[in-house]
C-alpha cells in the first residue's frame, strides 16, 4: 500500500513539473515573438526619389501608307500588249509601266496620214495648177473619202454587231452565275437547318453529362473538406501529444543535466583537494632544501627560508580548504543525488506516458484519415467516371456537329463567292458593254467625219469651175479635218501607254502581257521618299495631339525603333460601320523621318505618340503619391535612416503610367515608401523588403 501511495505521488509530481515546464516554455515563446515583432517592423518596398526622362504618350497601332500614290485600273475589254515593269521596280514619273493594244487606232491613223499628204499635195497644186490637174486632184479626193466612208461604215457595222455579241455574252454570264448563286443559298440554308438540329441533340447529351460531372465534383470537393478538417483534428491531437513528449524530454534533460552537476561537482573538489596535496608536497620538499642552504649560511637564505615555510604553511592551508571543500561537495552531492536521481526516473516515465499517448494518438489519426481518403479515393473515381461520361458526350456527337459546322462554313463561303462572281460579272458586263457602245458612238463619228469629207471632195469635184481661191479654202478646210482627226487618233494612241503619274515603286502589277485584263486589276505606284502611318485615335485622345509632336514607331517585325512626327490631323471625326468599338476616330497620319530599305508599305506599325516630355524631372512611382480624403492634398511616406517614416505633403506636375513628377516637397535621393497601404502612418518603424529601385 505505501508503495502505492508512493508510486501515486511520484507520478503526480511529474506531472505537475511537466505541466510548469510547458507553461515556462509558452511564456519564453510568447515573449521571444513579441520582441521579435518589436524589432522586425513593417515590410514595405523602398524606392529612391530620383531624377530621370518622364514622357506621357499615347499608343496607337496603324498601317504604313505612301504619301503619294498612283492607282490604274485597265479596262477589261482592251488587251495588254507589252508590260514594262514588275513589282518592286523603282520608276520616274511619265514612265511608261503597260501598253494596250492600238492596233486598230495605229491603222486608221496610218489611213488619215496618207489622205492628208494627199490632201496636202492637192493644195500645193491648187496654189499654181490648171484646171485639168484640179478635176483630177478633185477625182482622187472623192475616191479617197469614199474609201474611207466605206472602212467607217465597216468598222461602225463591226461595232455594232459586237455589242450584239457582248450583250449575249454577259446575259449568259450573268444568268449562269445568278444560278449558281441560288444552289449555293439553297445549300447554304439546308446546311443551317441541319446545324441546328444537330446542335439541338448534341447540347442536350452533354448539358445531363455536365450535370452529372457537377454533382460528382461537389461530392469529391465535400469529401476533401471533410478530409480537411479531420487533418487539422488529428493535427491538433498529435501535435498535443507530440508537445506533451517534447515537454517530458526537456524535463528529463534538465533532471539528467543537474544529477550530471552534482557529480562534476564532487569531482571537481576531488581533483582540488589531490592538487593542493601534491602542492604542499612540493612546498615541503622544497623547505628541506632550503633549511639545508639557511642552516650553512642563515644571512643568505633567509629570505628564501622564510618564502619556503610560508609556502608550506599557504599549501596546507589550501590542502584544508579543498578537503572541507570536497566535504561539502560530498554532502551536497549525497542530499541532492536521490532527489536528482528521483527526477530523472519520473522524467524517463513521463516520457514513456507521453510516447504511449502519442503512438495512439497517430494511430487514431491514421485510422480516421484512412477512412476519409477511402471516401475521397471513391468521390475521385466517381469524378473521373463522370467526366469520361462528358467526354463522351461530347466526343459522341463532336465529329457530326463539326461536319455540319463546316458545311455550313462552306455553303456559306459558296454563297459568297457566287456572290462575288455575280457582282464580277455585272461589273465585267458593264465595262465591256460600255466599251462596245462607246466603239459604236466612235464609230459613228469617224463615219460621219467620212461622210463629211466625201462630201467636201464631191463639193470640190462639183465646182472645179470656181474660183482658184474658194478651191484653196475648201482643201485648207478639209486638211484642217484631217489635222484634227490624226490629232484624235495619237491621243488615243497616247492614252494606250500607261504611264506612272509619281516617282516612286512599283507595289502592285496584276496585267500581263498579251491577256485581257479583269475587272479589278490595277497597276500601283507608290512614292519611295516618304512613308505615314494612319492612325484611328479616339476623341479623347486626338484632343491632345498636335502637328510636331514627336513619336516613337515599331514596325511588328523589325528590331529597329524608328522616328515619326504627326504631319497630318483629320478634320472629321467618324464612328467604324464594322468594329464593336462605336467611339469617334479622328485619323492622325505620323510620318517616318528615318526610313530605310525594310520598310515597306501595307507593313504594321505600332507607334507612341509623345503628348508632353521632361528630360530631367524629379519623380516619384505613382502608387507612392496618396490623396488626404478631407483636404484633397497629395502626400508620400518618406523613410530617415532609423527607418521612421514621415508623412510629406508634395506639389506634382506631369504624371505618367507608372511616374509622377515631384514639383515641391521631396529631395532626390530621398527614401520613400513605393507601395503605402492603410496600416502605415508617420512615425512607424518599417523594414525594405528589397524588392523597390
Amino acid at each position: 500500500m505505501g508503495k502505492l501511495k508512493d508510486a501515486i505521488f511520484k507520478s503526480r509530481k511529474s506531472i505537475i513539473i511537466t505541466v510548469l515546464a510547458i507553461i515556462a516554455l509558452l511564456a519564453t515563446g510568447v515573449f521571444s515573438y513579441s520582441w521579435y515583432q518589436s524589432t522586425k517592423g513593417t515590410e514595405v518596398t523602398l524606392n529612391t526619389v530620383s531624377k530621370g526622362h518622364m514622357a506621357k504618350s499615347v499608343p496607337i497601332t496603324g498601317d504604313i501608307e505612301a504619301r503619294s500614290s498612283s492607282t490604274i485600273y485597265p479596262s477589261p475589254t482592251a488587251k495588254i500588249v507589252e508590260v514594262l515593269a514588275a513589282e518592286g521596280q523603282t520608276v520616274k514619273k511619265g514612265d511608261v509601266l503597260a501598253r494596250i493594244d492600238s492596233t486598230e487606232y495605229r491603222k486608221q491613223l496610218e489611213k488619215q496620214t496618207i489622205t492628208l499628204s494627199n490632201a496636202e499635195a492637192t493644195l500645193a497644186y491648187l496654189s499654181g495648177s490648171s484646171s485639168d490637174m484640179d478635176k483630177a486632184s478633185a477625182k482622187n479626193a472623192v475616191s479617197q473619202a469614199e474609201i474611207a466612208v466605206t472602212n467607217a461604215q465597216s468598222n461602225y457595222n463591226a461595232a455594232q454587231k459586237n455589242l450584239g455579241d457582248v450583250s449575249t455574252l454577259n446575259d449568259n454570264a450573268v444568268s449562269q452565275v445568278q444560278i449558281a448563286l441560288e444552289n449555293a443559298q439553297s445549300n447554304y440554308n439546308a446546311a443551317k437547318g441541319n446545324l441546328d438540329n444537330i446542335g439541338t441533340i448534341y447540347n442536350n447529351n452533354v448539358s445531363q453529362a455536365e450535370i452529372a460531372l457537377g454533382n460528382a465534383q461537389s461530392n469529391y470537393d465535400a469529401a476533401v473538406e471533410r478530409l480537411q478538417n479531420i487533418e487539422i483534428a488529428n493535427d491538433n491531437l498529435v501535435g498535443q501529444a507530440q508537445l506533451a513528449l517534447d515537454s517530458a524530454e526537456a524535463h528529463y534533460h534538465l533532471a539528467k543535466k543537474a544529477l550530471e552537476d552534482l557529480e562534476a561537482v564532487l569531482s571537481q573538489a576531488e581533483c582540488a583537494l589531490e592538487n593542493a596535496k601534491a602542492a604542499s608536497e612540493t612546498a615541503k620538499t622544497n623547505l628541506a632544501v632550503v633549511k639545508t642552504l639557511y642552516d650553512s649560511d642563515p644571512v643568505t637564505y633567509a629570505i628564501q627560508y622564510q618564502t619556503a615555510l610560508q609556502a608550506v604553511t599557504d599549501t596546507g592551508n589550501a590542502v584544508l580548504n579543498a578537503e572541507m571543500a570536497l566535504s561539502s561537495a560530498q554532502n551536497t552531492y549525497n542530499a541532492g543525488y536521490n532527489t536528482a536521481k528521483l527526477a530523472v526516473i519520473d522524467a524517463e516515465t513521463a516520457i514513456s506516458n507521453a510516447e504511449i499517448a502519442l503512438s495512439n494518438a497517430e494511430n487514431a489519426a491514421d485510422a480516421d484519415y484512412d477512412a476519409a481518403t477511402k471516401v475521397i479515393s471513391d468521390s475521385e473515381a466517381a469524378v473521373r467516371s463522370a467526366e469520361i461520361a462528358f467526354s463522351n458526350a461530347k466526343s459522341s456527337g463532336a465529329i457530326e456537329y463539326d461536319a455540319a459546322v463546316k458545311a455550313v462554313s462552306d455553303s456559306e463561303a459558296a454563297v459568297r463567292s457566287a456572290e462575288l462572281t455575280l457582282a464580277n460579272a455585272n461589273s465585267t458586263a458593264a465595262v465591256r458593254y460600255d466599251a462596245a457602245a462607246k466603239a459604236i458612238s466612235d464609230g459613228l463619228n469617224t463615219v460621219r467625219s467620212a461622210e463629211v469629207s466625201l462630201s467636201n471632195a464631191q463639193s470640190m469635184a462639183t465646182f472645179t469651175d470656181a474660183t482658184a481661191g474658194e478651191k484653196i479654202s475648201n482643201q485648207s478646210d478639209q486638211i484642217a479635218l484631217l489635222k484634227a482627226d490624226i490629232q484624235y487618233l495619237n491621243d488615243k494612241i497616247a492614252e494606250n501607254d500607261l504611264k506612272a503619274n509619281v516617282d516612286g515603286v512599283v507595289t502592285k502589277m496584276d496585267v500581263k502581257a498579251n491577256e485581257f485584263p479583269t475587272a479589278g486589276d490595277a497597276i500601283i505606284v507608290d512614292g519611295a521618299t516618304e512613308y505615314v502611318i494612319s492612325l484611328a485615335i479616339s476623341q479623347f485622345d486626338s484632343v491632345n495631339i498636335r502637328v510636331g509632336q514627336k513619336a516613337a514607331v515599331k514596325v511588328k517585325g523589325i528590331a529597329k525603333e524608328y522616328e515619326g512626327i504627326v504631319s497630318e490631323i483629320g478634320q472629321l471625326a467618324e464612328k467604324s460601320l464594322t468594329s464593336a468599338d462605336q467611339n469617334s476616330k479622328v485619323t492622325v497620319k505620323v510620318t517616318i523621318t528615318n526610313p530605310d530599305e525594310n520598310i515597306k508599305v501595307g507593313y504594321e506599325a505600332d507607334a507612341e505618340i509623345i503628348l508632353d516630355e521632361k528630360l530631367a524631372t524629379l519623380q516619384v512611382n505613382y502608387e507612392a503619391v496618396q490623396i488626404e480624403e478631407n483636404t484633397g492634398k497629395k502626400y508620400v511616406f518618406t523613410v530617415d535612416r532609423t527607418n521612421k517614416t514621415e508623412k510629406r505633403y508634395v506639389e506634382t506636375g506631369l504624371e505618367t503610367d507608372y511616374n509622377i513628377e515631384v514639383l515641391n516637397g521631396l529631395v532626390e535621393g530621398e527614401r520613400y515608401i513605393a507601395n503605402p497601404d492603410k496600416t502605415i502612418a508617420a512615425g512607424v518603424t518599417v523594414k525594405d523588403t528589397g524588392a523597390g529601385k
